[in-house]
C-alpha cells in the first residue's frame, strides 16, 4: 500500500475555502487595482481618477490626493505593501478603523457642522507603506459607488 501525503491537500482544500471567502465587491476589486497601481506608480494623477466626483471640487480633489504626497516622495522611502477591503458593517470589529471614521463615512454634525461624503459609503480601504527600517504607514479611504457604477473613492466634506 503506498500512503500519499494528505498535508498537500488539505492546504489545497483550506486556500480554496478562503478564497471563496472574500466578500469584496467585483467593483471594489477593480478601484483596489487601481489605487494600488497608482501607488505603485506614485501618481497623483492616477489617484485622482479614482475620486468620485459628485458634489465636490477638483480643488478638493487634489488637496485630498496632496495627502499621499509623502507616499509618492521618493526621498521619503515609502514603498506600497498592500490593499485590503473592510466593509461599513465589518469595521466596529476592525482595528484599524476608528470610530470617527466610521461616524463621518455615515455622516455626522461635529460642533455643529454636518460633515457626510459624497457617495454612500459601502467601506474603506487600507492602503498600507513600508520604509527600508521596517516603518509602517498608511492611508484609509472611505469607498462606494459612483453614479456611472464604478467605485470611486468619496471625500468625506463639511457642508453648511
Amino acid at each position: 500500500m503506498v500512503k500519499r501525503p494528505v498535508a498537500p491537500l488539505v492546504l489545497l482544500a483550506s486556500s480554496m475555502v478562503l478564497a471563496s471567502c472574500d466578500t469584496t465587491p467585483p467593483a471594489i476589486s477593480t478601484l483596489m487595482n487601481q489605487v494600488a497601481q497608482a501607488t505603485r506608480d506614485s501618481s497623483a494623477d492616477e489617484l485622482r481618477a479614482c475620486y468620485a466626483r459628485e458634489g465636490v471640487t477638483q480643488t478638493q480633489i487634489d488637496e485630498h490626493v496632496g495627502g499621499w504626497e509623502e507616499y509618492f516622495d521618493k526621498g521619503e522611502h515609502w514603498t506600497y505593501s498592500g490593499i485590503t477591503y473592510v466593509s461599513l458593517a465589518d469595521a466596529p470589529n476592525n482595528k484599524s478603523i476608528l470610530p470617527e471614521m466610521i461616524a463621518m463615512a455615515q455622516g455626522t454634525t461635529i460642533s455643529g457642522m454636518k460633515v457626510a461624503p459624497n457617495l454612500k459609503v459601502l467601506g474603506f480601504i487600507l492602503v498600507s507603506f513600508k520604509q527600508p527600517d521596517g516603518a509602517q504607514a498608511g492611508a484609509t479611504e472611505d469607498v462606494g459607488i459612483a453614479s456611472d457604477g464604478t467605485a470611486k473613492l468619496a471625500l468625506v466634506e463639511s457642508h453648511r
